[in-house]
């Protein structure tokens, strides 16, 4: 100890009270160092949850954009009930896939909006023009040709947002 001492005049020239207060300095800069450690390390856990929460969502949007894909498919099928079947399992694929976009624009920014408004409005009006075809008996083959469009837009979509399974942001 008489060697630090000795290696430090200026410490020992110090009186009781100047000491006491230079130790609280020296407390207070490494609690400061602490906290700050323990701040950014929250945070990087904070968005590392995020990350993947984000990466689940967009997960679960392919999904559903994707099984939609295949269930318009279905419609070439000869005797397919498109009217029972296909046409409300693909409303259903529809609706949990506007919902994941719709939280995902809202929680992430809409550079991780998958589907545009106009995207979303374009099939419905064609869900609609397949439902008033049907109420009326009436050939679907323009409500068909329309979402053939509809399905390829979707089909593109998917393999421009997304690479090996994950969201990537938009523009």
């Amino acid at each position: 100890m008489e060697k630090i001492k000795a290696k430090l005049p200026e410490l020992t020239a110090l009186n009781q009270r100047e000491r006491a207060l230079l130790c609280v300095i020296a407390g207070l800069v490494v609690a400061l160092i602490v906290v700050t450690c323990i701040s950014i390390n929250i945070r990087l856990n904070m968005q590392q949850e995020y990350t993947e929460v984000r990466d689940k969502l967009g997960e679960s949007l392919y999904s559903n954009l994707y099984m939609l894909t295949q269930t318009f498919d279905m419609t070439a099928v000869p005797n397919a009930d498109v009217k029972n079947s296909i046409i409300p399992q693909m409303k259903n694929y529809f609706i949990a896939a506007t919902t994941l976009n719709e939280q995902l624009s809202n929680s992430f920014g809409t550079r991780y909006q998958v589907l545009t408004d106009a995207d979303i409005s374009t099939i419905r009006t064609t869900f609609n023009a397949y439902d008033s075809a049907f109420r009326s008996d009436a050939p679907t083959d323009l409500a068909q040709a329309d979402m053939q469009a509809c399905i390829q837009r979707v089909r593109e979509l998917l393999n421009s947002r997304y690479s090996e399974g994950i969201l990537k942001a938009g523009r």
